[in-house]
């Protein structure tokens, strides 16, 4: 299993990652269009690294308000408006490709 990359170009779609907080993680190709787009830094992957977090004041993976979606990644300061929101299918958090703005 590899190893969640640290920027956008180097994710494939429908690859399975696994990140350092153990969860299994895969991106639709709209995902990593939108990631290349909007988040050249590598915000939301590092706090798709650090898993599940409080909902407040922190960098991570939070709940999801979307209906058929379970989390979002929650960054702060630039390019903290977008979250990106995932939904988890057999096990593994997969990300097509919704993102919302707050």
């Amino acid at each position: 299993m590899e190893a969640l990359p640290d920027n956008w170009a180097d994710i494939q779609p429908d690859t399975v990652y696994l990140s350092i907080s153990g969860l299994l993680v895969s991106f639709g190709s709209e995902q990593i269009k939108l990631g290349l787009k909007y988040e050249q830094k590598g915000k939301h992957l590092k706090a798709i690294e650090k898993g599940l977090v409080p909902p407040r004041g922190n960098v991570g993976l939070v709940a999801s308000q979307e209906s058929g979606y379970d989390l979002k990644s929650k960054v702060l300061g630039k390019g903290g408006d977008r979250r990106f929101h995932a939904k988890f299918i057999d096990g593994i958090l997969h990300f097509p490709g919704l993102v919302t703005e707050h």
